[in-house]
């Protein structure tokens, strides 16, 4: 074995396991139904979300900056642009179907 490292290099070897990891990690998640790893992540998501917002509304440091200026142009930012925009290249992902 550690004539393949000598010959190939480090970097090469950890490339390979990395492939080999992110392999295994698709056939472990394509037998899990969608349903349930988008439901999963959604409220990983969500928690994540109403953490950021009650953080950053309550925190006496942040409350008038956040709730009054940032915070509803942020939120809509994220959901015009990202949200919007990933949902509409999923839609041109798919159009092949």
């Amino acid at each position: 074995m550690e004539w393949i490292v000598a010959k190939l290099g480090v970097s090469t070897i950890q490339y390979a396991a990395g492939g080999i990891g992110a392999v295994a990690v698709a056939w472990v998640l394509k037998k899990i139904p969608n349903k349930t790893i988008k439901a999963q992540f959604g409220m990983m998501m969500y928690g994540i979300g109403v953490t950021c917002t009650l953080g950053m509304g309550k925190w006496k440091y942040t409350k008038r900056f956040w709730n009054k200026t940032v915070g509803p142009y942020f939120v809509d930012l994220l959901d015009n642009v990202v949200a919007h925009g990933l949902a509409e290249f999923i839609r041109g992902l798919r159009s092949d179907n």
